[in-house]
């Protein structure tokens, strides 16, 4: 399989919403955050997406493959691209997953789920945040 790893382009933007939207992931920021997603492409075909989100913290975000090309490298090509780009910004890095065990293999650990609401304000504001399924990550860089 020759998967390639590239920036995002203004041509990806369909193709990142459609794999966000099949996860229930946020499309509204897809393209405020383009300069910061990368895709997998196999055969001309978009198979994954992952963005680096700059704010008051580094997040890895909006990390999608399609199913029938799930445990076959992708996902890690993805996160190992992203985290090369996130080590030039910052000392670590955030995320909130629903996947837990993968991330641990790619050396995150998990935090107290009370710390979503410290680093995002959106978890403090949220009305499913008793029943939030998504543990709160973080790996140090350097």
């Amino acid at each position: 399989m020759d998967i390639k790893i590239r920036k995002a382009t203004q041509a990806d933007i369909k193709d990142i919403k459609t794999l966000l939207s099949f996860y229930y992931l946020d499309t509204g920021k897809v393209e405020k955050n383009l300069p910061e997603f990368i895709v997998a492409v196999l055969e001309k075909k978009t198979v994954g997406c992952a963005c680096l989100d700059i704010g008051d913290i580094v997040e890895l975000r909006s990390i999608a493959v399609l199913p029938a090309y799930r445990n076959k490298g992708m996902g890690s090509g993805l996160v190992d691209a992203v985290l090369t780009r996130a080590a030039e910004l910052a000392d670590a890095i955030y995320l909130r997953t629903t996947s837990p065990a993968f991330f641990e293999k790619k050396g995150f650990f998990r935090l107290p789920n009370e710390e979503k609401k410290l680093i995002w304000k959106e978890c403090e504001q949220c009305d499913k945040y008793d029943i939030c399924r998504q543990t709160l990550m973080k790996r140090v860089l350097r």
